[in-house]
C-alpha cells in the first residue's frame, strides 16, 4: 500500500474509533438526563436516520466534489458538534434535545465521510482486483476494529472517569482524521461533467445500479443478507439471557467476538478472494453465515455461541470486501458515489424487515426459532444467487467493464 493509502487507512481508523466512542458514550449521557425508553431510543434513531434521508444526496456530493475535501469537511463538522457538546456538558446544559441533535449531526457527518472514503479508494490504489481487495479489506478492518472493538470500551471507560472525556477525545480524533486526509496529495483531476439537477443525478445513479445485472444482484443479495443478520442481532440480547444464561458482560463479549471476527475477515479477504475467487468467497460466506446463525439457534453453549459470532463477523466482512471490490471495478469513477449510496440504501431496507421478522418469530414461537429460520433462509439465498454471482459471471462482468 502506498503512502497516500496508508494515510487514508489511518484517518479511517482514527475516525472509526471516534465513532465507536460516541456510539457508546451518547446513550450513557442520555441516561443521565432521562430513563424514558422512548426518549433514549430517540438518540439511537437520530444517529441512524441520516442514512435514509441523506445517503443519496451524499452520493451526488461525493461525485461532484473533491472526495478528500468531503471527508475533511465531514470531520470538521463532527469536531465542531462534539466541541459544542463538550461545552454543554461542562456547563450542565446537555439536555435530551441537544443530545438528539448532536446524534443526528454526527450521523450526517458519518454518512458523508463513509461514502466519500469508500468511493475514494480507487483514487489511491490501482484498479487491479488484488490491490482493490487488499485496500477494501484493510478499510473494512479499520472500520470494524475502530467502531466495534476499540471505540466502545474506550468511550465507556472514559465516560466512567468523567462524562466529558469521551466527547473531548472524540473531537480530537476527528481533528486528527481531517488533518491526515488534508495532507494527502493526489493526481486526481477535477471531474468535468455537465452539471445536472440533484434529482437527475440521483436518478442516474439509481438507473446505473438497477440497469447492471451484476450490481443489481449484489445489492439484492446484500439486502437479503441484512434481513437475516439484523434478525440475528436484534434478538441477540434475548438469546444471551434466556438461552445462554449470560450476564450483561457476557452479552458484550459476544459483540466483541463479532468485532474480532470482522477484523480478521477484513484482513484475510483479499487472500481468500485471490485463492478461491470472489464469487466463492461471497456465496460460501453467505451460506457460512447462515450456518452459523442456524447453530446459534440449536446450541445453548456460550463458547459455541462466541465462536459462531466470530465466524459471522469474519464472513460478513469478507463478503462486504468482495462486494466493494467488484463494484469499484464495474462502476465508472464519475458515478461511484451515487451508485454506492444507492446500493447502501437498498441494503438498509433489509434492516427493519429483519428486526421485525425476528421479533415476530421470537414472540410467536421461541427465540431459537428466529435463528433457525434466519439461518436456513440465508443458506437458500446463497444457493439461489449462485447462477448470477459465481466466479465466472463476476469475472465476465469485470472484464466487460474494463473493456
Amino acid at each position: 500500500m502506498n503512502p497516500r493509502f496508508r494515510r487514508l487507512f489511518a484517518a479511517t481508523l482514527v475516525s472509526a474509533i471516534g465513532t465507536g466512542m460516541h456510539a457508546a458514550a451518547l446513550p450513557l449521557l442520555a441516561l443521565q438526563t432521562t430513563s424514558n425508553p422512548l426518549a433514549l431510543s430517540a438518540v439511537v434513531v437520530a444517529a441512524e436516520i441520516p442514512w435514509v434521508l441523506l445517503s443519496l444526496h451524499a452520493g451526488v456530493a461525493v461525485d461532484r466534489l473533491d472526495r478528500r475535501r468531503v471527508m475533511v469537511w465531514a470531520d470538521l463538522g463532527r469536531f465542531t458538534v462534539l466541541a459544542v457538546l463538550a461545552t454543554l456538558i461542562l456547563t450542565e446544559h446537555a439536555t435530551l434535545p441537544w443530545l438528539v441533535a448532536a446524534a443526528f449531526l454526527l450521523g450526517v457527518g458519518q454518512v458523508f465521510f463513509d461514502i466519500a472514503a469508500q468511493s475514494a479508494i480507487p483514487d489511491f490504489v490501482s484498479r487491479d482486483p488484488q490491490s482493490l481487495a487488499t485496500a477494501n479489506g484493510r478499510i473494512a478492518a479499520a472500520d470494524s476494529g475502530g467502531e466495534d472493538f476499540v471505540g466502545p470500551p474506550v468511550g465507556s471507560a472514559l465516560f466512567g472517569v468523567w462524562n466529558v472525556l469521551p466527547f473531548a477525545g472524540n473531537a480530537l480524533s476527528f481533528a486528527a482524521s481531517g488533518l491526515l486526509i488534508l495532507s494527502i496529495r493526489t493526481d486526481v483531476k477535477p471531474r468535468e461533467t455537465p452539471r445536472k439537477s440533484v434529482r437527475s443525478e440521483i436518478a442516474e445513479g439509481i438507473r446505473w445500479l438497477f440497469g447492471n445485472r451484476t450490481l443489481r444482484a449484489l445489492a439484492t443479495v446484500s439486502c437479503l443478507g441484512n434481513v437475516a443478520a439484523t434478525a440475528q442481532f436484534a434478538m441477540l440480547a434475548l438469546l444471551a439471557k434466556e438461552v445462554l444464561g449470560l450476564p450483561d458482560l457476557g452479552f458484550g463479549l459476544l459483540l466483541t467476538a463479532t468485532a474480532v471476527g470482522a477484523t480478521i475477515g477484513g484482513l484475510a479477504a483479499a487472500a481468500a478472494s485471490r485463492r478461491l475467487g470472489p464469487g466463492t468467497v461471497l456465496l460460501l460466506g453467505k451460506s457460512g453465515v447462515g450456518a452459523a446463525i442456524l447453530v446459534l439457534g440449536l446450541v445453548a453453549d456460550p463458547w459455541v455461541a462466541a465462536a459462531m459470532m466470530t465466524v459471522t463477523g469474519a464472513l460478513m466482512t469478507a463478503e462486504k470486501v468482495v462486494v466493494s471490490t467488484v463494484r469499484q471495478q464495474i462502476v465508472p469513477d464519475e458515478l461511484m458515489g451515487r451508485v454506492l449510496s444507492s446500493s447502501r440504501l437498498v441494503v438498509m431496507v433489509g434492516g427493519p424487515v429483519g428486526a421485525a421478522l425476528g421479533g415476530v418469530l421470537a414472540s410467536a414461537f421461541t427465540v431459537q426459532v428466529s435463528y433457525v429460520v434466519a439461518g436456513g433462509f440465508l443458506v437458500l439465498v446463497a444457493l439461489a444467487f449462485y447462477p448470477v454471482l459465481n466466479n465466472r459471471v463476476l469475472a465476465r462482468a469485470t472484464d466487460e467493464s474494463a473493456g
